[in-house]
């Protein structure tokens, strides 16, 4: 009998042990986690809901766990059946026009909600949110309204809000300001993701700094909306780019050609100097020989030209990347910006027989040092492959200077 309650209590013990305490769901941008992770903050956050059925922020933190386990498991499949619609129906009928509820909606639309779709539902989360938000939801009203509204002055006043919250880690606005300061002016700047768009944004906007290069998330140019301004602010001849036409001519890749398209339209049109995001070959079909390193940034050419002494100059004139050899700060603990401070090795080691070659031998030396503390510095757990490549290739781009 007694060997059997000592059983039962440790089993007892068990659960309790593993039961998770609720935390707050971030972006998988800034701290990602593994589908059964969410599965308890799911369990913990609907213990919060169930105690105080008008707690917001439980709503908030219990739809993004489930959103987020959605996504990671079983896909979206029949968005009005999913356990995140479910949320969203919940949500509706205890806390109808909340803030949260807003919010969630403008992450996660119905097929059946058409307002939703409009975007209604982000104008109204920006006016009931509260004096307490989180910087991350700043963040992503900010990105919204500037996808549908782009002249909205709410777009400026939201980023500079979130600038001053601190949101992104000081090494991603390094890497941002240093792509930013590289351009030349009133350049088209073109990318995709958060950590390669909204800081860049937010400089122009709080500190107005490069304020002539306009910033193209590559997604916008699926919203009419952010079309048609876009063409108004850069004063071109709009344009309509149909795309049941892409559908119909390239099946499921139609969007590659159809954002390409857009791009290519925007440069001819324009004739301004051109930059992209180093990862931008892999998400269109653009011509990749009109496309050259500059250090950090790729640049459109239809002419072939130097670009290994304009990377070199940004390195040494430009980019501030003593930063690469600095300690982490808390708030700099962001998954994606320890890959982005990788990208800095990739992108720039094979420069340092180039600036040898030249006799540069105290630059050679100084990108060098940076670069392998960078290496040192970075843990990248989640990704141990990707580092053992990157260190793979600084060895071969550095070895026999």
């Amino acid at each position: 009998m007694k060997r059997t309650i000592i059983i039962a209590a440790t089993i007892i013990y068990c659960a309790v042990a593993s039961a998770q305490k609720a935390e707050t769901i971030e972006s998988f941008i800034s701290t990602s986690h593994e589908a059964e992770w969410y599965a308890g903050q799911i369990e913990a956050w609907q213990k919060k809901v169930d105690a105080n059925p008008k707690d917001e922020w439980a709503w908030r933190n219990l739809f993004r766990a489930t959103n987020y386990h959605e996504m990671f498991t079983t896909g979206y499949g029949d968005e009005d059946k999913s356990p995140s619609a479910a949320i969203i129906r919940k949500m509706e009928q205890t806390i109808p026009d909340s803030y949260a509820l807003n919010l969630c909606k403008g992450r996660y639309c119905l097929h059946s909600d058409s307002a939703a779709r409009r975007g209604d539902n982000i104008y109204r989360a920006i006016e009931l949110m509260p004096e307490d938000v989180c910087a991350e939801d700043v963040n992503y009203l900010a990105c919204r309204i500037w996808s549908i509204d782009p002249e909205n002055p709410k777009v400026g006043e939201l980023f500079r809000k979130t600038y001053h919250m601190k949101y992104y880690p000081t090494r991603i606005m390094h890497y941002n300001m240093n792509m930013l300061r590289s351009m030349q002016p009133k350049a088209l700047y073109f990318a995709n993701g958060d950590v390669l768009l909204g800081p860049m944004k937010m400089m122009q906007d709080a500190l107005d700094e490069r304020t002539d290069v306009t910033i193209i998330p590559i997604s916008y140019l699926h919203s009419p909306n952010y079309l048609q301004a876009l063409f108004r602010k850069l004063g071109i001849k709009p344009k309509t780019f149909d795309v049941q036409d892409y559908g119909n001519q390239y099946g499921e890749d139609w969007y590659k050609h159809f954002e390409a398209d857009i791009i290519m339209y925007l440069i001819t049109e324009t004739k301004r100097p051109t930059y992209f995001s180093t990862d931008i070959l892999s998400q269109t079909c653009l011509d990749k020989d009109s496309i050259y390193n500059e250090g950090l940034l790729l640049k459109y050419s239809t002419h072939k030209y130097n670009n290994f002494d304009i990377a070199m100059h940004n390195v040494r004139e430009v980019y501030h990347l003593e930063y690469l050899a600095e300690p982490d700060l808390v708030y700099d603990a962001w998954v994606t910006s320890q890959q982005l401070d990788l990208n800095h090795v990739t992108l720039l080691s094979h420069l340092i027989p180039k600036f040898r070659k030249k006799g540069e031998t105290e630059q050679a030396d100084r990108l060098y040092n940076l670069l392998n503390k960078d290496i040192e510095r970075v843990q990248l757990f989640e990704h141990p492959d990707a580092k053992a490549a990157i260190i793979e290739k600084f060895k071969k781009d550095t070895e026999g200077e």
